[in-house]
């Protein structure tokens, strides 16, 4: 024992090899798994294992709608919230009135805004290169004066 009373002593250390499992290391047959799991999931493709693949689909899906439901729950004041304003639109929308000048104005506004935000998507996946480009963005706004004149 040391002066102030504490114990010197280190813990031995054993050498020799490590834990081995039926003749292979832990960290080889560690690989050999992921080896092996690596090899299934290549192969996993709907025109060889149809039934399979479509099963890991299912479940995935509903994992998925188990997240989104878990997240929609988290934020259920912004889902009440978004509800009773599409619900006040709906409403407005609806029902006859002095209002229906400014309603049929934001619609339109609306729907334009959404045709141009639509073609951007299209646009930048692929759709509005060259010829496409001209026909879904430039026709209808260059053709309606010169038809129109």
């Amino acid at each position: 024992m040391a002066a102030n009373g504490a114990s010197c002593e280190q813990p031995q250390k054993r050498a020799g090899a490590k834990e081995k499992r039926n003749g292979k290391t832990p960290d080889s047959a560690v690989k050999e798994r992921r080896q092996k799991e690596k090899e299934d999931r290549l192969s996993l493709v709907i025109w060889r294992r149809p039934i399979t693949t479509l099963h890991y689909f299912v479940l995935e899906t509903l994992i998925k709608l188990n997240e989104w439901t878990f997240k929609l729950w988290q934020r259920r004041g912004t889902v009440v919230l978004v509800l009773v304003v599409c619900s006040l639109f709906s409403i407005a929308y609806y029902t006859e009135g002095a209002h229906q000048l400014y309603v049929e104005y934001l619609e339109k506004k609306f729907l334009w805004c959404a045709y141009w935000i639509g073609l951007g998507i299209l646009s930048s996946v692929g759709l509005g290169t060259g010829l496409h480009t001209f026909l879904l963005y430039l026709v209808r706004h260059s053709v309606a004066p010169i038809t129109a004149a």
